[in-house]
């Protein structure tokens, strides 16, 4: 699985580095709803219209406050359907500190529609696992994005994470589109 996990990735990031329609690096602050606990997550994404699919790459680090880090990286594959992006996709966590990575699928759906001077977005995506034990994670998303120039965008965002990791989130972003 780590493999074909490796190859989704390098296929995803050759294709999106050499010819990305986007790029976007986005800042997290995140709190754990259970623990109070604080992180700060650092999101690079990029992705690449293909043959009527969108592929996708988000690689994820967040540092913790009181000390620790997690990083994860996901690919995914979606399907413009009306004004739905459906997609799914396969992750690889690397655990806390990098104690006990595991690997997940995952799907969801996303949508968009200009709204005033902005372009809004919203969607939820869900883990997959074949593990019992690695946590289930459901994410709810909103944002907006307003553009600065014809290929330069700010983003605002919030999202709030159910199941085993309860987590509520506020992001600062920008992105580039090629």
């Amino acid at each position: 699985m780590k493999k074909t996990l490796l190859a989704l990735s390098l296929a995803v990031a050759s294709i999106s580095a050499s010819a990305a329609n986007f790029v976007s690096v986005d800042l997290d602050r995140v709190k754990d709803d259970k623990s109070g606990v604080v992180s700060h997550a650092q999101y690079v994404r990029a992705g690449k219209d293909v043959a009527g699919l969108n592929l996708g790459l988000q690689v994820r680090t967040a540092t913790f406050e009181g000390g620790g880090m997690l990083n994860s990286v996901e690919g995914t594959v979606g399907k413009q359907m009306g004004p739905v992006n459906v997609f799914g996709g396969l992750g690889h966590d690397n655990g806390f500190n990098g104690g006990r990575s595991f690997q997940y699928g995952l799907v969801g759906a996303s949508t968009g529609m200009p709204l005033g001077p902005v372009y809004a977005f919203a969607g939820a995506k869900t883990r997959v696992n074949w593990n019992d034990k690695n946590p289930a994670q459901t994410v709810t998303f909103a944002g907006v994005s307003k553009n600065l120039t014809k290929s330069v965008s700010v983003n605002a965002g919030w999202s709030k994470s159910f199941q085993d990791i309860k987590e509520t989130a506020w992001s600062v972003g920008a992105r580039v589109s090629f």
